[in-house]
Parts: C-alpha cells; sequence; structure tokens
C-alpha cells in the first residue's frame, strides 16, 4: 500500500498542475467589471461627469459625483482593456488593464488635469466684504503725501461666490464719519465685474482725521451692507503759525545736581490746523545742558524729548532750547522756549528778632535769585503763648512764569513767588491765661530744591537747623540764610 500510493501522488500533481493551467488561460469568454475613480490632479477632488472609455470595445460610461465608474463588459478571453478617462476642459488620462472573464477590476485611479477654466456661476448677492485696500492712510491736500486712496470690495452670493455678470450688482458708495474737510468719493456708485469686484477712491480734503466709506446694492428688495472701511488721513508739513514748544517745567532744580531730566515737547500742526503728518522730524538744540537730538511726530503732532542738567550750566541760571523742523517749502519753522535751572534755596529774613506784633519780610530765591521750583513749601511757626502767625504762613509754589521774552529779567518774581510778608500776633482763639509771648519763629523751606529751616529768637540771635547751610548778616536786623550744596 505505502508502494501504491508513492506511486501515485505524482500523478496526481501533474493533473492538479494542468488543471490551474486551464483556469490562468481560459479561452472562453464571459462578463468582466470594471470600477475606478477620475480625480483633478491638481486638487485631488472628484471629477463628476468625466467620460470613460473602454477601449477596443469604444464602451462609454459618466462618473458620478465621486468620480467614480462602473462597468460590465464581455469579453471572449483573457485580453488587455484600455480605459481612457476625459472631460472638457481637461487633458485625457488612460491605462491599459489585463481582465479575465468573470472577475471584478479595480482600474487604477485616473488624474487628469485642468486646461481651461470652468464657466463661473454665482447666485444673486448676499454680502460685501472688502478685498483690497491700497492704503489705510492718506495725507491732506497738499501735504507732499498719498492723497488718493483705491479700496476694492469683493461681492459674493450666499455661497461666498463673487456675483457674476449675469447677477450683476450695482454698488452704492457713502461716507460715514469723517472729518469735513472736503474728502469725497468717486464714482457714488458703480457695477459688479464678471469676479463681483468693485472699487471707489476716496480723496483727502483739507482736515486730517479717520474717514469710513460703506458699500451698499439692493438685492429683490433688501439692502445689503459693507462694514465700514477706515481711511486716516494725516496732516500735512509743518507750519510756522502752528508751531509749539514748551517744557514739562519751565523751573527744575538742576543747577547743582547733574543728570536731572526735563522733557521738552513740541505740538507740531500743518496750515491748516492739523497734526503734521507722523513720522515729522524735530531737531533740538540748548544753550546749557545736554538734549536729546531729534524726536518724531506721533499721530496728534506730538513728540518730546529730555532736556539734562549737565555742563555747561547757565551763569544766570536761564537756559534757552531751540527745536527746529521744515515746512513745505523748505523754510526753517523754529521755536524757542527758556527754562531755569534754579539752584539752592536762600532765605533773607527782615527783621530777625522774635517779636510780638511785627512784620516780617522773607525773600526766597535761589542762588541767583530766581525763583524756586514747582511744589517748594514755605511754611512759618510762631512758638510762645497765646500766639499765632498770620500772612505768609503756609505757600506752595507754581512753576515759574515767562514774561515779554526769554531772558533772566523776564522771569516773573515778586509777592507770592519770591517775595513773602508775616506777622506774628496775638491768637485770641485760645482760652488760655497769660500775656501773649512771642518766643520763637521757625520758617522752613522745603521741595525740589533741598531744604533749609531758620529759627528766629527773641534774643535776635537767627539760627539754622539745616546741616551745612550759614548764616550771614547783612545789616543790623538782615541776615541771609543759604542752604549747603546737595
Amino acid at each position: 500500500m505505502k508502494y501504491f500510493f508513492l506511486r501515485l501522488l505524482p500523478v496526481v500533481l501533474l493533473v492538479g498542475f494542468f488543471a490551474g493551467c486551464d483556469a490562468f488561460n481560459n479561452d472562453s469568454g464571459g462578463i468582466v467589471t470594471l470600477s475606478g475613480q477620475v480625480l483633478d490632479a491638481e486638487t485631488n477632488n472628484p471629477v463628476s461627469g468625466a467620460f470613460v472609455t473602454i477601449k477596443p470595445q469604444n464602451l462609454l460610461v459618466e462618473t458620478d459625483s465621486l468620480g467614480r465608474y462602473a462597468v460590465e463588459i464581455e469579453i471572449d478571453s483573457t485580453m488587455s482593456l484600455q480605459v481612457v478617462a476625459a472631460k472638457n476642459g481637461f487633458n485625457q488620462a488612460s491605462v491599459t488593464v489585463q481582465v479575465l472573464p468573470d472577475r471584478l477590476v479595480e482600474v487604477p485611479t485616473l488624474r487628469i488635469t485642468r486646461i481651461v477654466d470652468e464657466e463661473p456661476v454665482s447666485g444673486l448677492a448676499s454680502n460685501i466684504l472688502l478685498l483690497a485696500q491700497s492704503t489705510t492712510s492718506i495725507g491732506v491736500k497738499e501735504s507732499g503725501s498719498e492723497e488718493v486712496a483705491k479700496i476694492t470690495f469683493q461681492v459674493a452670493d450666499s455661497l461666498g461666490r463673487p456675483v457674476i455678470l449675469d447677477k450683476q450688482a450695482r454698488v452704492r458708495f457713502t461716507l460715514g464719519v469723517r472729518p469735513g474737510g472736503g474728502e469725497f468719493i468717486f464714482p457714488e456708485s458703480a457695477p459688479t465685474d464678471n469676479n463681483g469686484q468693485v472699487t471707489v477712491n476716496l480723496s483727502s480734503g483739507t482736515k486730517a482725521g479717520v474717514v469710513q466709506i460703506v458699500a451698499e446694492t439692493e438685492v429683490e428688495g433688501r439692502t445689503i451692507r459693507s462694514l465700514p472701511v477706515s481711511v486716516s488721513i494725516h496732516g500735512g508739513l509743518p507750519d510756522q503759525t502752528h508751531f509749539s514748544i514748551g517744557p514739562a517745567r519751565f523751573n527744575f532744580p538742576g543747577l547743582n545736581t547733574f543728570g536731572l531730566t526735563n522733557a521738552i515737547s513740541v505740538i507740531v500742526g500743518d496750515k491748516y490746523g492739523n497734526p503734521v503728518k507722523p513720522g515729522t522730524a524735530v531737531y533740538f538744540s540748548t544753550t546749557h545742558g545736554i538734549i536729546e537730538g531729534s524726536t518724531q511726530t506721533d499721530a496728534q503732532g506730538r513728540g518730546s524729548v529730555s532736556l539734562i542738567s549737565a555742563n555747561p550750566l547757565p551763569a544766570d541760571g536761564v537756559a534757552v532750547i531751540t527745536a527746529t523742523t521744515a515746512d513745505e517749502n523748505q523754510n526753517e519753522v523754529i521755536g524757542q522756549t527758556p527754562v531755569v535751572f534754579s539752584g539752592i534755596p536762600v532765605v533773607i529774613v527782615h527783621p530777625d528778632t522774635a517779636a510780638l506784633n511785627q512784620e516780617y519780610s522773607l525773600t526766597v530765591t535761589d542762588q541767583n535769585g530766581n525763583p524756586l521750583a514747582q511744589g517748594t513749601v514755605i511754611s512759618v511757626r510762631v512758638e510762645g503763648t497765646k500766639v499765632k502767625g498770620v500772612g505768609h504762613t503756609g505757600v506752595t509754589l507754581d512753576d515759574t512764569k515767562f514774561i515779554g521774552g526769554m531772558a533772566y529779567e523776564n522771569i516773573l518774581r515778586g509777592p507770592g513767588i519770591t517775595e513773602f510778608t508775616f506777622r506774628a500776633v496775638e491768637d485770641r482763639t485760645l482760652d488760655e491765661d497769660g500775656t501773649p509771648t512771642v518766643e520763637a519763629i521757625t520758617i522752613r523751606v522745603s521741595g525740589p530744591n533741598g531744604a533749609l529751616e531758620i529759627v528766629l529768637t527773641a534774643s535776635g540771635e537767627a539760627q539754622t537747623r539745616t546741616e551745612g547751610a550759614t548764616v550771614e548778616r547783612l545789616g543790623a536786623d538782615v541776615v541771609r540764610v543759604r542752604a549747603g550744596n546737595p
């Protein structure tokens, strides 16, 4: 039995081999099913409505919305078929496949390339959007800057497609917020093109400010409107009449301390009274101290630099700062401002003896006779029995002023600024026993320039409680007290 089995096995294998060969070389006919997909070669999106031709039978089938197709073909035997995909506006694509009867064959994906754009389609206008804006800011007329801005709107249907000529919309343009300097738009209305686009031009007037442009159209009784598009109108070149310069403080304590700063600001307008265009350069110089060289104006025509207390220091305490720019005719536009570099407190008191019903005069300045800086506090306290001080017993200085010029002699001095008076009198509001008696009068000066304290006694010995200060007698009843250098 074993011998018979071994002799039979090769025969069986040979029979099976020839049977398999018959299956792969089937010369009998049948039905083969082809299926596949056609895609756009650029976007990889399905191509619907493409025609797929099976050759040599020349059988034609159309792709569905997913770009797919399926077709049954009767063939006589195993053979090669050519599958060709085509559509108007596209190049053809083809592939050859080997098919067998009674089989389902998945054809490799066919990718076709667009060579002609599709004819655009759209619905009616549904919205208006800003598509492009040539600039966000322009200059006023005759400013030397660009004076016209071009704004392009896109009109689209409810699916976001640009409206075509067949669905054309006439768009009106209006101005919303505006400065009212003669600015205008052109045209006031225009039709959309085949891309749903429409353009309007904004021309500036003589005033700076913000202009809003609104686009709107009517569609079947409905008004469709864009959001406002804003364009800034900036001023022109500097004008001498509209050029201003000034310090943050006309008086700062920079005479004895280096490195202190004082902001020097300019406000620059054009000939129409508008702020000049942002970025206008202004240059600075100073007779004393150090100053930053230049600044550029902002949207309000403002700019500032720092004046720094440093050598050279002004002998009389007055420095002059000059700001320079240029107008539309290349002429200089110049502004100047004075600034006091003030020093340590110096007080002159007359008389120098503490006494009842006595009127006193004070002169409070720096070593150059200039007022002390803003914020300086001058106080007087009368000590004793049933007494008080009246008059300038509590004063806070304002900033220094110049009258009629920028020189030392133009500094405003006098009562309430550098000259003060007070009296030591009975305090009748106090319910106390005893005779009104003045024991001492304390005068104190404190502020940005430093501190100085003076005590007048009944014996006529003026004293100071400030370290480094000196007392100098100018006459029989006049003393000058000077603070020490900081």
